[in-house]
Parts: structure tokens; sequence; C-alpha cells
């Protein structure tokens, strides 16, 4: 009796994992479109959080900029992310994908600072080592 209840939960388990738990919005956004979103939203929040002055002196909007950008409105944007957040493996592929986009703009980055300090070590005059002073000599 018992292999049969446990089978039972077994069977139970498998269809319950088969089923969707969130229908397909009707304006699905592709995997690739949403990655990039995901991608814009991550460096805007990180440029938020650091230059938030930047944003405010030449009243840039973020969530205004997706949505120019991609042709969508909030409620597009928020169906598609239910939709991505409810099937884990694909989520994990598109976050796998924009970490590494992450990753290679931060190599950018550092590169380019990298140069930067170099060049403005090459560009800064040397400096000279101070002039020794002859020994004062005392007299009696």
């Amino acid at each position: 009796m018992k292999q049969v209840v446990f089978l039972f939960f077994v069977f139970i388990l498998i269809v319950g994992c088969k089923e969707t738990i969130v229908d397909k919005p009707e304006n699905i956004l592709d995997k690739d479109v949403m990655t990039n979103i995901y991608y814009d939203i991550a460096v805007l929040n990180a440029a938020k959080s650091t230059a938030a002055k930047n944003l405010e002196t030449y009243n840039f909007d973020p969530e205004e900029y997706i949505y120019r950008k991609y042709n969508i409105d909030s409620a597009q944007l928020s169906q598609n992310s239910i939709y991505y957040t409810s099937n884990p493996n694909l989520q994990s592929e598109m976050f796998t994908e924009v970490e590494k986009r992450l990753q290679k703009l931060k190599d950018t980055v550092d590169s380019k600072l990298e140069k930067q300090q170099t060049e403005k070590v090459k560009k800064a005059p040397a400096k000279k080592a101070p002039a020794k002073k002859a020994p004062v000599k005392k007299t009696k």
C-alpha cells in the first residue's frame, strides 16, 4: 500500500511540474529582446546608483527610455517579465547571457581606465629630484 501511495505522489509531482503556471502573453517579447531589456535595466540601475545627479540634470527617466527603445509599455514589460520568471530554466539562460555581457562591458571600461591612467603618467612632467644644498659651514 505504501508503494502505491508513493507512486501516486510521484505521478502527481511529475504531472504538476509539467503544467504551465503562467500563460504566454499576447504580445510576447522574443527571448533575445527580453535579454536585451534585462541588460539595459541592469546598466541603467547601475547608472542610477552611481550618477543619479547626472540623470536628474538631463531629466533622464530610465523606465521611459526602456519603453521607447523597445516600443513597449509597462503592462507588456510586466507580463513578459512574469512569464519568463515562471520559466526558471529559460530565465537562467537569459540572466547568464546578461551576466556575460556585463562582464564584457566591465572589462572594456577597466581597460580604458587603465589606458587613461598610463597616458596620464606618461604625460605628467617628470618630477625633479630636490636640489642638493651645499652643506652650511659653521663658523666659530
